[in-house]
């Protein structure tokens, strides 16, 4: 069985031609035991940060800067979440998607940890918000390499609150590169885990899945399928969990990217001897706003879903050899019209092949609609 669902309001339109590509939203698969289902969302984030020149003006993040205490961050050392902890490092060639960096190490937004132990009692480490706080169900991605340098938590997580949050969390210090097993933890927090101390394992919104490849030797993509009542998490395309208990949120929230440590020898460990560094190389969000500018802006475009080209489908990542091409829509003109992704929101018309075909049909009927109300006239 295959269903459509699309994961919004109800939007009113109109039949009419399309005046964007992708204008109705965009569309991935979900397949369980009980068939397949196809969701759209209406809203993008998409961050290219290979070839991105400077983190510090991409109106899509922020940057996070302020101490946590050893005692907030529940660990032996507090932590200090600097600017200067992350580097963007952009592939020289603009118009390449291989080729080395403008600075040492991998392509995009090195995310690092300090080494050692800190004189002052805070560790240094790295974090990025998305600026945009409404982000509902959708699917969420990100092509991160992770560090193989043990003793620090490489996180890609979705965040509303500490009890309405979806994680993948990376501890280093688990690898085993001896038997070639990387385990990758996925975490549910609710309301139940925070009255327990923080501890999904105990509410059952916790499980470890054995990635299928080594997280530290190539990027690879870590997903989320954030759709009501459930969390599918994925790496590289494949499934590595389905959480559908109580604890998947219902209130909006926004992306977090970080690496941290604080000491804990149950969770991150650490601080690491070296500094440890996790790469960046994509952000993909494909979700519906709780905005209601933004709901209002997605009924305002969305003049016909069954338009040829008004519904585009979100192609699955796969990394070639020696090369990071990835597809953005926002790369194409007049497929993210009306978006709010930075430098990309308004691109410039882009012929559609459909768009002829369709307005010519269009504009016959109107013809024939003046005609018959002409015809009654007389």
């Amino acid at each position: 069985m295959h269903a459509v669902r699309m994961l919004l309001g109800m939007i009113v339109f109109s039949a009419a031609p399309v005046e964007a590509l992708c204008e109705c939203g965009y569309s991935w698969t979900i397949s369980t035991i009980s068939g397949t289902t196809t969701y759209i969302g209406t809203d993008v984030i998409e961050t290219d940060a290979i070839h991105d020149k400077s983190f510090l003006d991409d109106t899509d993040w922020k940057s996070q800067n302020y101490n946590i205490s050893a005692s907030a961050a529940r660990g032996p050392y507090g932590m200090n979440f600097s600017s200067a902890n992350i580097v963007s490092n952009p592939i020289a060639n603009s118009s390449s998607w291989s080729g080395p960096p403008v600075s040492s190490g991998d392509p995009g937004f090195q995310l690092s940890v300090g080494a050692g132990i800190p004189e002052n009692g805070f560790i240094q480490v790295a974090q990025l918000n998305s600026v945009r706080e409404d982000l509902l169900f959708g699917t969420y991605r990100a092509l991160i390499k992770m560090t193989s340098v043990p003793g620090t938590c490489t996180s890609f997580f979705w965040y509303y609150n500490d009890s309405q949050e979806i994680d993948f969390e990376a501890l280093s210090y688990q690898y085993n590169f001896q038997n070639g097993t990387f385990p990758m933890n996925l975490v549910l927090q609710s309301q139940q885990s925070a009255r327990q101390g923080f501890s999904s394992a105990a509410s059952g919104d916790w499980k470890v899945a054995n990635l299928p490849f080594d997280p530290t030797d190539n990027f690879h993509e870590y997903r989320i399928d954030f759709v009501p009542g459930n969390v599918i998490y994925y790496g590289d395309g494949q499934v590595l969990a389905i959480i559908n208990t109580t604890a998947v949120p219902i209130s909006p929230g926004h992306l977090i990217l970080s690496q941290w440590s604080n000491g804990d020898h149950g969770w991150s460990a650490g601080p690491p001897l070296q500094r440890a560094v996790s790469t960046v190389a994509y952000v993909k969000g494909y979700f519906n706003s709780s905005d209601p500018a933004r709901q209002s802006a997605a009924s305002r475009r969305c003049k016909d879903p069954s338009a040829p080209g008004a519904i585009c489908s979100i192609s699955d990542q796969l990394i070639a050899p020696g090369s990071l091409f990835s597809e953005f829509f926002s790369e194409h003109p007049n497929m993210t019209n009306n978006q709010t992704i930075y430098g990309k929101s308004e691109c410039p018309p882009m012929h559609n092949p459909f768009a002829d075909v369709i307005d010519s049909l269009w504009l016959g009927l109107n013809m024939m609609v003046i005609l018959t109300i002409i015809a009654m006239m007389f």
